[in-house]
């Protein structure tokens, strides 16, 4: 009898289901992909900004037409959250389905997911109802951080599941925050967003965008 009669995978069909892994590295030059150097020319696109999720695929493949070879997207916490505790990621907010797209076009994607994203949007995405709570936006106060552990618990596995490191997507680089300016006095904060972001299965390189040309945000 056939194995694949009875529905056992040959080993070459196995090899052709199992997805590709890639490793993603960095040193001084540049961001490495399987140990080979990788220049990354990216575009930024805004999905909330155009609420049309069969419109996005044209986007993307003009973004690829136009020669650039990755993509940088913010994931704005008030979009898909309009009260505490509630998360919506379908139809206009289907990140996954947005992922989906820029692996299509031949697009990395370069994931910035905050808390806070700037990107000109009402309070730099902050959702509406942190308001009404206690706590300091951007800052360890315990209040802030439990709203923002909610969020990122959301959005974090999301973007894990289309990592390039695990063969299921084309996220290659993650960053952590956005223009930070808390400098070092609250580098607790930088360090649990990146703990949180490894926690929830991120395992391509974390990076931060400095607020400025004065080093507002450094390591250590």
């Amino acid at each position: 009898m056939s194995l694949t009669s009875a529905g056992v995978a040959t080993p070459a069909q196995a090899e052709q289901q199992t997805p590709a892994r890639h490793t993603v590295t960095y040193d001084q030059y540049s961001v490495q992909v399987d140990g080979k150097p990788l220049y990354l020319w990216g575009a930024e696109f805004h999905y909330f900004r155009l609420p049309s999720p069969d419109a996005w695929r044209d986007v993307l493949q003009k973004i690829k037409a136009g020669g650039f070879n990755a993509v940088s997207l913010y994931f704005d916490w008030g979009y898909h959250s309009s009260k505490a505790g509630s998360y919506d990621f379908t139809g206009t907010r289907d990140v996954e389905r947005l992922l989906d797209e820029a692996e299509r076009a031949g697009l990395y994607v370069i994931a910035r997911p905050g808390p806070y994203i700037n990107a000109e949007v009402s309070g730099g995405g902050m959702p509406a109802w942190r308001s009404t709570q206690a706590g300091v936006n951007r800052t360890s106060e315990p209040e802030y951080l439990k709203a923002a552990r909610e969020w990122m618990s959301r959005i974090n596995p999301i973007i894990a599941r289309h990592q390039l490191t695990r063969g299921t997507g084309s996220v290659i680089l993650y960053q952590v925050e956005n223009e930070y300016q808390g400098g070092r006095h609250d580098a607790d904060y930088m360090q649990t967003l990146i703990d949180w972001a490894k926690e929830d299965g991120i395992d391509v390189p974390t990076f931060v965008n400095d607020g400025g040309a004065n080093q507002n945000w450094v390591s250590g």
